[in-house]
């Protein structure tokens, strides 16, 4: 059996605009997603996912990736395209992907947004050896942060201008006040790739915000002082909804709340950053009177926090 594992992933900064340029700040998660490759005797891919609640679904392809049987027809369409996709990067993986069987192990709930398909593109690219960007700009697109994030082992500045190569760099991103940050599930699941393609069409290409972003990134990963975090986290709020014309997560659902709170990625779903003067617990108990009940401490969720 060959086995792979890829990291989740959170965006901390640079949602949007990283497709436009902007330098990004992202951490990789210790949870993510696992791939097991085993001969079988049968014609074709037997492949099958599961998560955290049992199996998510499962696709039977022939020997020419051909869907014959499935339990989900979408699920099974997106993963043939992607398949397709890495067998036109390279021909020579039909061969690999005949009389094989695969599971995979989404090891969070594929609900939370942490990385479902970034991190099986990256899987695919460690056991095919193919280019897992090439694969996203033919598949799920978006600006590759994710994929970046999934082969990362601490946090990372993130930068991919058009038709160039990303730009991967350490991030020493460990404030003093990590204790007290925590993140809130906000109840819903965003599209990462609708999401996307809505901010592209629509968007007007400015350097100005841009730019300001990628200092943000930078500003994010050095500040030690708390009260100037929270700031830096609204005024990152204030340039994302001039970009997108969206209204911030904490004007939106949290007016009350005592402190900061900021999107992690596409804006009105999956999950929020926030920072307070208060203790975690404290926090903790306030978004779960609100009928939030997923809420956990960021640096429990983070990958090698105690190396960053």
């Amino acid at each position: 059996m060959k086995k792979f594992h890829a990291h989740g992933k959170l965006l901390i900064t640079g949602e949007y605009l990283v497709l436009k340029g902007a330098l990004a700040l992202a951490v990789p998660l210790n949870k993510g997603q696992t791939l097991s490759v085993e001969p079988s005797k049968e014609p074709g891919l037997n492949w099958r996912a599961e998560t955290p609640n049992g199996v998510w679904f499962e696709v039977k392809f022939d020997h020419k990736l051909a869907v014959q049987k499935s339990t989900d027809h979408k699920k099974a369409e997106n993963l043939q395209l992607i398949l397709q996709k890495s067998v036109e990067q390279n021909p020579d993986i039909q061969e690999k992907l005949n009389q094989s069987a695969v599971t995979t192990m989404l090891e969070f709930d594929p609900n939370w947004g942490w990385g479902s398909s970034s991190t099986l593109l990256h899987l695919l690219a460690q056991w095919l050896k193919i280019d897992p960007y090439q694969l996203m700009d033919k598949t799920i697109g978006g600006s590759g942060y994710d994929i970046a994030c999934a082969g990362a082992n601490q946090p990372i500045f993130y930068l991919r201008t058009k038709g160039e190569s990303p730009q991967i760099k350490t991030a020493h991103f460990n404030p003093p006040f990590i204790h007290q940050m925590g993140i809130v599930y906000l109840n819903k699941k965003q599209s990462s790739s609708t999401q996307v393609k809505s901010f592209l069409e629509s968007a007007s290409h400015n350097e100005n915000l841009v730019e300001e972003i990628s200092i943000l990134s930078k500003e994010f990963a050095t500040e030690q002082k708390i009260n100037r975090f929270m700031s830096l986290m609204h005024q990152h709020e204030k340039i994302i909804a001039i970009a997108t014309g969206l209204t911030p997560v904490q004007e939106l659902l949290f007016p009350d709340y005592n402190g900061a709170i900021k999107s992690l990625g596409a804006w009105g779903g999956d999950f929020a950053l926030f920072l307070s003067e208060k203790n975690f617990g404290t926090n903790k108990k306030w978004f779960q009177s609100k009928g939030y009940p997923v809420v956990m401490p960021f640096e429990e969720v983070i990958l090698n926090r105690q190396i960053m």
